[in-house]
C-alpha cells in the first residue's frame, strides 16, 4: 500500500518540474506483470517502454557515466515528454542480481538516476518492489539455472556474496539512499507478498499514486513455469553439455529461452510432459535457507519500523 503519499509543495521551490515515475523493480516483486498488463494502458501516465530506451538503460545499469552522456540520457527520456507525466520501469535499475564484474551497485545506480533526473528540473518518484530474501534469492536462482547456469545453490550465492549483490537486499539501506537523493515522500514500496494476495487492491493503490483512478483490464497468464526440484536437478547438470553466456564452456551452442531456442534443457524441462511427470516447488538447502534468514532478519525489522511497512511474518 502507499505510504508516503504524494506531494507538491516542493513546486514552489523549484517551480513547474516535469513528473517522472521510475520503477527499478527489484527482481521478481511482479514488476514484469506490471510492464506487461498494467503499464501501457494507462491513462493519466506516458509509460516509455524498454525497447525506447534499452541503450540508455543498459548504461544506467551498469556503465560509468560521463556528464556527457547523462546529457544524452535526458535528452531522450525528455523526448517522450508530452505533458503527462513519464513512468520508466527496468528491474535492472535494482542492481544485477546475477555475479558480474562490471556491474553497477544499486545505490550508484540510484546516483546516476538522480544525476540524470536533477531535483530542479524533475520531480522524481521511485518505485520500489520488494520480497522477502530467501524467497527471492531461491527464485533468482531457479532463473541463473533457466539461463544455462551450473553453480550448485552454495556456489552460486557465495559468488553473489564475494560481488556484492547480497548487500543489494538490505532494503532500509536502499530506502535510505532514496529518501537522501530524492526526498522524504517520493517513493512508493510494493510489499509483493501483499500484492500477490490483494493484487487489485494494491494495484489499485500503487496506480493511484501516479495518479490513475482505476485498474485498466488484464488478463494475467503465466508464460513460463519455474523449474521443480527435479528439474533444477535435472537442468543445472545438463547444463554443462550447452554453450550459453552462464557456461561459455559448453560444447553444444544453445540459447537457453524455451522459445527461441532449437534445443536447450529448458525448452524440454518446461514442457507440460516434464510438470505432469513430477513437479514439488524448489527451496534451497535447508541451512543455506537459515543462513539468509540470519543475514536479514534484523536489517527487516529495522525496515519495518523506520518505514512503518505491514511486512508479513516470513521476513521475520
Amino acid at each position: 500500500m502507499v505510504y508516503h503519499k504524494n506531494k507538491y509543495d516542493e513546486e514552489m521551490e523549484y517551480g513547474m518540474r516535469k513528473q517522472i515515475f521510475v520503477h527499478i523493480g527489484f527482481h521478481k516483486t511482479a514488476t514484469s506483470f506490471l510492464q506487461r498488463c498494467i503499464y501501457p494502458k494507462l491513462k493519466n501516465v506516458r509509460y516509455v517502454k524498454y525497447g525506447k530506451l534499452k541503450q540508455e538503460l543498459y548504461d544506467l545499469r551498469l556503465k560509468r557515466l560521463s556528464d556527457e552522456r547523462v546529457q544524452e540520457i535526458r535528452d531522450k527520456v525528455e523526448s517522450f515528454y508530452k505533458k503527462k507525466p513519464l513512468l520508466v520501469s527496468y528491474e535492472g535499475l535494482s542492481g544485477s542480481p546475477f555475479s558480474q564484474k562490471r556491474s553497477k551497485s544499486n545505490i550508484r545506480v540510484l546516483e546516476d538516476i538522480r544525476r540524470v533526473f536533477p531535483a530542479e528540473e524533475f520531480d522524481v518518484h521511485i518505485i520500489a518492489g520488494i520480497r522477502e530474501q530467501v524467497n527471492l534469492l531461491t527464485s533468482l536462482y531457479v532463473q541463473y539455472v533457466h539461463q544455462g547456469g551450473v553453480n550448485k545453490p552454495e556456489r552460486h550465492l557465495k559468488n553473489l556474496e564475494r560481488q556484492g549483490i547480497l548487500d543489494h537486499y538490505h532494503y532500509e539501506y536502499y530506502l535510505d539512499k532514496v529518501r537522501e537523493l530524492f526526498g522524504d515522500d517520493h517513493y512508493y514500496v510494493l510489499i509483493y507478498e501483499n500484492f500477490k494476495n490483494d493484487m487489485n487492491a494494491y494495484m489499485l493503490d500503487l496506480l493511484q499514486y501516479m495518479g490513475e483512478d482505476e485498474i485498466p483490464s488484464y488478463e494475467n497468464e503465466q508464460i513460463n513455469r519455474s523449474y521443480g526440484t527435479l528439474q533444477m536437478a535435472v537442468g543445472r547438470r545438463a547444463n554443462h553439455l550447452f554453450k550459453t553466456r552462464l557456461h561459455p564452456k559448453g560444447l553444444i551452442p544453445s540459447n537457453p529461452s524455451p522459445i527461441k531456442g532449437k534445443i536447450s534443457p529448458r525448452k524440454v524441462l518446461q514442457s507440460k510432459l516434464s510438470f505432469k511427470l513430477h513437479y514439488k516447488r524448489y527451496h534451497l538447502p535447508g541451512e543455506l535457507e537459515n543462513q539468509l534468514k540470519d543475514r536479514y532478519t534484523k536489517s527487516n525489522r529495522r525496515l519495518q519500523e523506520q518505514y512503518g511497512l505491514d511486512l508479513p511474518g516470513i521476513y521475520f
